[in-house]
């Protein structure tokens, strides 16, 4: 029923344009034949002042107009009424498309025709082409005053303002916004801003006419001051015209060129604001529709941006993924920075593993990285890798700068402790393994770039401070405690975080001892100087 409305108020509008356009038009024209005098005594002997003939005509053309538009839009409206409906699967017809584009110049060429017939019509009589004498001067004169300025005016005004009320509802015809691939009249912006200049020009030209018209009756008659109201009336006429014409192209000219550019405007709003569900609406095939439908293109472009950000967000870091696609991916190069790095293993995750089905493996897995991943994200850090049951994570990369990035990790290695509680009271819910892990943090200078081929890159870190780290991690189980670090790390962090000096250790692959400290109790109480040892481990670890 709604549909039904709109399509009956749309057909409403369309017609009372028609007849508002086309009355506005034969006003005009009584208005120009009652007051502007003829150009010549030769041409106004024969005149014929009877209304009847200009009033009748009028209407019997309105009414052969409608019937024409009907007939020839009979495919349109019947899709048009099927399509607001609801009720359409099968494609749209090329012809329908086409007439759905050219509605505003068809109509437009109708009312012209119209016009043009009036003027044959109504200047045949005045000159006596139906008597048999005709009067060529008169003919011509009568037809261009009825035909050339009022009809061309008429006509433009009906395709503006038609053009601006079928605007909304040729979206209905073209669902995939290929509106420019169809063969159709075009009216572009600079013909547009040709056809305002011409119809200013329309008052100019009237006035012209009238001063010519007045000096050549100045010249012919005695009494001139017997002139000077007709000549007021004529200005007055004029300017009157000139007001009207400039008030109706402000609304329906100006209205089709700045409400599209206001409808782009508030789409580029919204896609700033972040809504990239956006979509706006291609009504013409013009430049500005030409403008929407490369706004719409854009838009989807960030959407599927957005996907592949999504997706490659879940393979690699969000941080990696925003920089490939900003700034693309090389080999080789780097960048040297100071970072914190921490490894985070599973003990004795092989034996756990053994004793479940590979899908619960995977599940137990997922569920455990999705709960330590976020914690280290949300204390700054940016998760490198997942190698099987363990994970690498950089604080303070070129990636996530951070000048308190020791900080960062040690506040990220107690989090993930605490959660891991959590963790496995949720395990034990679950009548599941519990889990627990060593972490190792060492801060210092690191590689970070993208390492790989052509074929297959990985940002990620390398360097010293990288394989300390991970020893530290694999230190953690033979020592009994879940977190180690460096001093290094340790000198960095607050004061207030709790620390136990564990002593120096000889760990593989290096000639000298590293002072290494181990974090006590997950919390930041300060404990008295008899906590604290200094314990030599003889023997090699990791």
């Amino acid at each position: 029923m709604k549909s039904n409305s709109r399509h009956r108020r749309t057909m409403w509008y369309l017609d009372a344009v028609g007849f508002l356009g086309n009355g506005i038009g034969a006003l005009l024209t009584i208005l120009y034949v009652s007051i502007l005098p003829e150009p010549a005594p030769e041409i106004a002997e024969s005149t014929d002042d009877s209304m009847l003939l200009p009033i009748l005509l009028t209407v019997g053309l309105l009414v052969l107009g409608r019937v024409l538009g009907q007939l020839y839009f009979a495919p349109l409206w019947a899709w048009h009424r099927r399509l607001a409906a609801g009720k359409v699967q099968e494609p749209i017809p090329l012809r329908v498309r086409q007439q759905a584009l050219n509605l505003p110049v068809i109509t437009a060429l109708i009312t012209m025709g119209m016009w043009l017939l009036a003027g044959l019509t109504i200047g045949g009589s005045n000159s006596g082409l139906f008597s048999g004498s005709l009067n060529w001067g008169k003919f011509l004169y009568s037809w261009l005053r009825i035909s050339a300025i009022p009809g061309t005016v008429t006509s433009i005004l009906v395709y503006f303002a038609n053009e601006r009320i079928w605007r909304d509802r040729v979206p209905l015809f073209f669902p995939e916004g290929d509106i420019h691939q169809i063969p159709s009249f075009r009216l572009n912006l600079r013909r547009r801003l040709l056809v305002l200049f011409v119809m200013g020009t329309v008052p100019l030209l009237l006035l012209a006419i009238v001063s010519y018209n007045h000096a050549a009756h100045i010249a012919n008659l005695a009494g001139l001051q017997s002139l000077l109201p007709g000549l007021l009336q004529t200005e007055i006429f004029t300017v009157g015209i000139g007001i009207l014409l400039a008030v109706i192209l402000a609304l329906t000219l100006g209205a089709s060129l700045v409400e599209p550019v206001e409808t782009i405007g508030r789409g580029l709003a919204a896609v700033r604001e972040g809504n990239l569900e956006v979509e706006i609406a291609v009504t013409a095939n013009d430049e500005l529709g030409m403008l929407a439908s490369g706004f719409n293109a854009m838009v989807a472009g960030l959407r599927r941006e957005e996907v592949i950000r999504r997706m490659f967000g879940l393979y690699v870091t969000p941080e990696v993924a925003d920089y490939a696609i900003q700034h693309g991916v090389e080999l080789g190069g780097g960048q040297l920075t100071e970072a914190t790095v921490m490894f985070v293993d599973i003990r004795g995750f092989t034996s756990i593993a053994e004793k479940l089905v590979p899908e619960a493996v995977i599940a137990l897995l997922n569920r455990y990285f999705q709960a330590i991943s976020g914690v280290v994200i949300q204390h700054g850090g940016l998760v490198n890798k997942f190698g099987g049951d363990s994970l690498l994570a950089i604080f303070g990369s070129p990636l996530n700068p951070a000048t308190d990035h020791a900080q960062q990790a040690v506040l990220s290695a107690e989090a993930i402790v605490q959660s891991l509680e959590h963790f496995n009271q949720d395990q034990r819910r679950r009548d599941e393994p519990t889990l627990q892990v060593g972490i190792g943090l060492a801060s210092g200078p690191v590689l970070a770039g993208n390492v790989g081929s052509t074929e297959r890159l990985e940002y990620t870190v390398i360097g010293d401070t990288v394989n300390l780290a991970s020893r530290l991690d694999a230190l953690t189980k033979e020592l009994d405690v879940p977190v180690l670090l460096t001093e290094a790390t340790a000198r960095a962090v607050v004061e207030g975080t709790v620390l136990q000096q564990v002593g120096e250790v000889q760990l593989r692959g290096r000639q000298e001892p590293v002072q290494v400290y181990a974090l006590q109790g997950g919390n930041h109480q300060h404990e008295s100087s008899s906590t604290e040892s200094s314990v030599r481990i003889p023997r090699t670890y990791g």
